[in-house]
C-alpha cells in the first residue's frame, strides 16, 4: 500500500515543501523592504511616508503568509492545536491588513499624483502592489501558481485560480466561531 498523497503529492515531500516556504516568506518580511529602500538609498533619494507605510502593509502581509504556510505544515504533522491558533490569527489580520493596504494605496496615489516618479515612489507603488497580491493570494484567490506542477497544469487546463487555502480556513474559522463551535 502506498502512503496517502496530499495535492497530487508524497506527504513527506510536501513537508519538505511547506518547511521551506513558511521560513522564506518568514525571512521575507525584513528583507523585502530593506532591499527595496537600498535601492531607493542607491538612487540617492529616501523612503517618505508613502514608501513607509507600502514596506509596512506588505511587512504585515508576509507575516500573515508566514503564519499561512506554517499552519498549512501544522496541519499536515497533526499539530491541530498550533494550526488553529494560526488561523485564528490570520482571521483577525485581515482586517488591520486591509487598514494598512488602504492608507498605504491613498498615501502612495497621493505621491504620484504630486511628486511623479522618484524612486521611493515606485518603490511605494511596488511595495503597496506586492502587498495586495499577498493579500490575494492568502485571503481570496490562489495567485501563485508556478511553484507546484499541479497548480501549474490547472492554469494551462485552463481551469482557473483556486480559492485560497487559507482563506478557506478562515472562513471555517469564522463560521465555526458564529455557530458556538470554535
Amino acid at each position: 500500500m502506498t502512503a496517502p498523497r496530499f495535492s497530487g503529492r508524497d506527504p513527506a515531500a510536501l513537508r519538505r515543501h511547506l518547511a521551506s516556504y513558511w521560513k522564506m516568506e518568514g525571512g521575507n518580511v525584513l528583507a523585502v523592504p530593506l532591499f527595496v529602500w537600498f535601492l531607493v538609498w542607491q538612487a540617492d533619494d529616501t523612503p517618505d511616508l508613502a514608501a513607509i507605510l507600502s514596506a509596512v502593509a506588505c511587512s504585515f502581509l508576509l507575516v500573515v503568509g508566514t503564519a499561512a504556510w506554517r499552519m498549512a505544515l501544522a496541519r499536515l504533522d497533526g499539530e491541530m492545536a498550533l494550526a488553529a491558533r494560526l488561523v485564528g490569527f490570520c482571521a483577525r489580520a485581515e482586517i488591520p491588513s486591509l487598514l494598512l493596504l488602504a492608507a498605504a494605496t491613498v498615501t502612495t496615489g497621493h505621491a504620484v499624483a504630486t511628486q511623479g516618479w522618484p524612486p521611493r515612489t515606485i518603490a511605494a507603488v511596488g511595495l503597496s502592489l506586492l502587498a495586495w497580491l499577498e493579500y490575494v493570494n492568502y485571503y481570496h484567490w490562489q495567485l501563485q501558481n508556478f511553484d507546484s506542477m499541479i497548480d501549474f497544469k490547472r492554469i494551462l487546463a485552463g481551469r482557473g485560480l483556486r480559492r485560497a487555502h487559507m482563506g478557506r480556513a478562515v472562513k471555517l474559522w469564522r463560521a465555526a466561531r458564529r455557530t458556538g463551535a470554535g
